[in-house]
């Protein structure tokens, strides 16, 4: 592939085969594809087929199994290469390529590529941020938008030759898999590690897990304290929520990721839940100079318990724990006294250094999937800048 022209109509990029060819043709989205308008009865829908803007999944995940079908209204029936497009809120980027027929709820815009435009090319069309843009442009309603169907029908797109559109469907379809073997592998990960971190700590009501490493199989039970006994536990300081210096976030601001800071309060080794007080916070394990909002609590100066096990043990069971110890006052929320109070569960340190070791490896590559899934959707998006002419 190289690189050509600044021509409006030439695409900067180009498969060398394609290097002599014409400049693409500018049309219409209707001159391409046809609002299919094929009804079904509900009487022809099946669970396994059956596509609603519920089970469409958010930024071009695909679809789920449907967990139940309707009990009236009219249905749109689609055929495999078809192209759905969800028509409520189109910034969640539920569009997806039919791998099946079936039928489509009438919140679901059907598009079929018409004669001589390859439907795999015209669905990098339709799932790009450019459309997504346009149709959200002329969307009406504001809790729940709707695309405009006219309006999408005119949006303008660069046509190549049909074998063109061929050649750049290939290579972006390859690049969609393996984006998404890559992001398939990232979830097996993450349920393997949830499953796993289930099994090395003990469930609620028992001083042992169910899985411990072999050299620890002989070894007595856990020791049960309290969370005061075995760290420091205290607030943050900082009061502001939306103080920004030089662009960035000093303070760990309620509800959002902790971000490091050299010039704030703490530097020292500390677990963190980030929230408004409400249960569910999220962990996180730090080790650096930060600061910390007032409704945040810091763990730190472990003693006789490794920080990482500590981060690990109570990211397993936090909820149901918090759970277990709140007052069931207006709003469900965390206390310092009741992190103060909560027990856990101490086996030896060289047992603690294990789990911590185990789940950190485990942590580093779910990181290197995230990172990987993250420069194949930036490459991607790059490549089709550079790919596709723009239409203006």
């Amino acid at each position: 592939m190289t690189t050509k022209s600044t021509n409006i109509h030439i695409p900067k990029l180009r498969f060398p085969e394609f290097q002599n060819e014409r400049e693409w043709e500018v049309k219409r989205l209707g001159e391409i594809v046809k609002d299919v308008d094929d009804k079904c009865s509900i009487n022809e829908l099946q669970i396994e087929t059956y596509i609603s803007t519920e089970n469409m999944l958010q930024n071009l995940e695909g679809v789920k199994k449907a967990s139940k079908l309707p009990e009236t209204g009219s249905f749109t029936c689609f055929k495999k290469g078809d192209i759905l497009f969800s028509n409520i809120r189109p910034y969640l980027k539920k569009v997806w390529q039919a791998e099946f027929d079936g039928a489509a709820s009438n919140d679901v815009i059907v598009f079929r590529a018409l004669n001589g435009f390859d439907y795999h090319f015209v669905s990098q069309i339709i799932k790009s941020d450019s459309f997504i843009a346009h149709t959200m442009a002329g969307a009406k309603g504001v809790k729940m938008p709707r695309g405009d169907k006219n309006m999408m029908m005119d949006y303008i797109v660069c046509i190549p030759s049909l074998a063109e559109q061929q050649r750049i469907a290939a290579c972006l379809s390859a690049l969609d898999e393996m984006l998404s073997a890559t992001k398939d592998k990232l979830e097996q990960l993450k349920a393997y590690k949830k499953g796993l971190m289930q099994k090395l700590f003990p469930a609620h009501g028992k001083t042992l897990p169910e899985l411990r490493f072999k050299e620890f199989e002989k070894d007595g039970e856990w020791e049960e304290k309290m969370v005061k006994q075995v760290c420091s536990i205290g607030t943050g300081k900082s009061n502001s929520q939306d103080q920004v210096n030089d662009g960035v976030y000093p303070f760990f601001i309620r509800s959002e990721h902790p971000v490091k800071s050299n010039k704030y309060l703490y530097d020292c080794e500390a677990v963190i839940t980030i929230g408004d007080g409400k249960i569910g916070q999220v962990f996180h394990y730090i080790n650096g100079k930060f600061d910390l909002h007032q409704r945040c609590y810091k763990m730190s100066d472990f003693q006789g318990v490794d920080g990482k096990y500590f981060y690990y043990f109570f990211s397993t069971h936090f909820y149901e724990r918090a759970m277990r110890m709140t007052a069931k006052a207006t709003v469900d929320s965390v206390r310092l006294e009741m992190i103060s109070d909560m027990p856990i569960f101490v086996p030896s340190l060289s047992e603690q250094h294990k789990i911590a070791d185990c789940l950190t490896l485990l942590d580093e590559m779910i990181n290197q999937y995230t990172n990987k899934v993250r420069f194949l959707e930036v490459y991607k998006k790059g490549l089709m800048q550079q790919m596709f002419p723009t239409s203006k």
